[in-house]
């Protein structure tokens, strides 16, 4: 393909750089459809960016999807999903795994012969273990297990918690590739580097094969400085924080990210999400996530959203390119910064305990959103399935047992 785009821009910096699909599989040719009606002037910026499936050696080279997006595909086209089951014997948490399942395993099909072809560099998609499970490293390895045995290109993801770590240490043990996400700080990167390593160390004792796996730490990079503590913290040190300096803290803790990533024997990579597009007093678009990001080896994921905007930029003959040279936040936004706890526990490499990566209010609200969707499927579940037993025996047997007396 010969038309230039921000992926070859991407790669001009470094090859090892990547940009992914942040939905479902199932919503990729729709929404390239869509493309292509609003923007004929780009036709060839659309094709370069979405081929018309997702198995070609360019474009986006990867998924990763979460309970919010599989749970949408799922409510969007309930008949096509649910048919494929006996709901007949089937209980709620059974059939709310298998429509995941299910969701999950079709978008690894469709991504299969990309990742044979690339030498299973690419074509890999992120499935999510349970959220409510976010405490628990036994059921969160369990779930884990059970999404890496649907197809060879799932990556499984789990919640950088201090239980999330220790789910990974031993998943990764066993020879399964894993996104550890709801990151926001440079200690959960140190500490999830850790865990793939001692990991690795195991799983080559015991002579199991991590050649083909991937590994990559999600830095959820527009959730970070959004957050309303942030601001709070500023103002109680009588300080406002201006629209670019929130982005340049971000951009800071990808920078101290980057810097530990490369300096790890583990191969892993940054992979940002939560990427935002800012508009300016005059109206104008850009996206410091993707413009001051990307001179060394970078993963993306990139919504409908930014795609769009992209290809929009494009249409305009504006097109985005990735950071030519390293950038500086400036000394006064940097002096501002460093003086805000929410700032520096994210971005020094000591500050926030292991026990607190879950505690870190950009990672509730993360977890918040998932637990959200995850109850949503969980709910159309119950609808779909018999009650294994009628509400009013359940609190007969209740008030029994607690007072002698039936309902």
């Amino acid at each position: 393909m010969g038309t230039q785009g921000y992926i070859e821009r991407l790669k001009r910096n470094d090859q090892c750089s990547e940009v992914w699909w942040d939905s479902s599989p199932v919503v990729y040719a729709p929404y390239k459809r869509h493309l292509l009606d609003k923007y004929p002037a780009a036709v060839a910026h659309i094709e370069q960016l979405m081929p018309d499936d997702l198995s070609q050696p360019w474009g986006l080279s990867s998924v990763t999807t979460n309970p919010r997006l599989v749970t949408a595909a799922i409510l969007d086209k309930r008949e096509y999903w649910s048919s494929r089951f006996n709901l007949a014997g089937l209980s709620c948490g059974a059939l709310r795994n298998k429509l995941y399942n299910e969701v999950i395993s079709e978008g690894a099909s469709a991504l299969k012969p990309l990742w044979v072809h690339s030498a299973q560099a690419d074509g890999w998609i992120s499935a999510q273990v349970d959220p409510s499970d976010v405490r628990c490293a036994e059921r969160m390895i369990a779930r884990g297990l059970e999404l890496h045995r649907l197809a060879a290109n799932v990556m499984v993801k789990v919640p950088g918690s201090l239980e999330g770590i220790a789910t990974v240490e031993q998943l990764v043990a066993q020879g399964v590739s894993v996104n550890i996400t709801f990151c926001f700080t440079v200690s959960q990167f140190q500490a999830g580097i850790q865990a793939l390593e001692r990991g690795l160390a195991t799983a080559r004792s015991n002579g199991i094969d991590t050649g083909r796996c991937k590994y990559v730490i999600t830095f959820m990079i527009g959730r970070f400085a959004c957050q309303p503590e942030f601001a709070l913290q500023a103002a109680e040190r009588g300080l406002a924080l201006a629209p670019e300096e929130l982005r340049w803290a971000e951009l800071l803790i990808y920078q101290q990210i980057q810097a530990l990533v490369a300096a790890s024997k583990v191969p892993v990579k940054t992979l940002l999400s939560s990427i935002k597009v800012d508009v300016d007093e005059r109206g104008h678009k850009h996206c410091w996530h993707l413009e001051k990001t990307g001179l060394t080896a970078t993963c993306y994921t990139l919504t409908p959203d930014v795609v769009e905007f992209l290809i929009e930029r494009e249409s305009h003959g504006k097109p985005v390119a990735p950071a030519s040279e390293p950038v500086q936040a400036p000394p006064a936004t940097f002096a501002k910064l460093i003086g805000i706890p929410y700032f520096c526990e994210a971005f020094l490499l000591d500050g926030i305990e292991p026990y607190d990566f879950g505690n870190h209010e950009a990672f509730i609200n993360a977890c918040t959103e998932a637990n959200s969707a995850h109850r949503r499927l969980t709910d159309y579940c119950v609808r779909l399935c018999p009650a294994a037993k009628p509400f009013s025996l359940s609190l007969n047997a209740v008030l029994a047992a607690e007072y002698g007396v039936p309902a």
